[in-house]
């Protein structure tokens, strides 16, 4: 047992000051650490992507709201509910897809820079990007996304073109 050892060295050579330890627990120590800390990071990201899905719905409902007279053209121009809604998801739909993609690709380059800053002894073929978990990731969020955008889409749908032509 590493434990033992450790303290009969220590018990031996207790006049000369010497402090053993088993360096596979301080190991273990470190990389709890630094799981902990990674977790905190990614916390911070999960909170990021639920403030930036809630704020997609909240541009897409004030969308609405401004756009009111242009959708009421739209339908008096003969567009059917089903297409202006369907454009108000298509447009949200790129909004998330645009930030989604970026977000990950500089997820990416960022995480292998910090790798390669704090690990410069590791070997880069060793340290693996988790694939499944980004595309998992994204996946979810951006039907998320497209959850907040949907009622907003529902709601310029059903706007009638004379009653949103008649206010300015």
């Amino acid at each position: 047992d590493p434990q033992e050892v450790a303290a009969k060295i220590e018990g031996t050579f207790v006049a000369s000051g010497l402090n053993a330890s088993v360096i596979a627990d301080e190991y273990a120590q470190r990389q709890r650490l630094t799981g902990g800390a990674l977790q905190l990071l990614q916390g911070f990201m999960a909170l990021g992507l639920l403030v930036g899905i809630a704020a997609l719905g909240v541009i897409s409902v004030r969308s609405v709201i401004e756009r009111r007279q242009q959708i009421g053209m739209l339908r008096a121009l003969g567009f059917q509910s089903s297409m202006v809604g369907l454009a108000f998801v298509i447009e949200s739909s790129f909004v998330s897809i645009t930030g989604l993609l970026i977000g990950a690709l500089t997820g990416i380059v960022l995480g292998d820079s910090l790798v390669g800053a704090f690990f410069p002894q590791l070997d880069r073929s060793i340290v693996s990007i988790p694939w499944e978990q980004i595309a998992l990731i994204v996946v979810a969020t951006y039907l998320f996304s497209l959850l907040t955008t949907i009622l907003p889409a529902w709601q310029a749908s059903r706007i009638y073109p004379a009653e949103a032509l008649r206010y300015e």
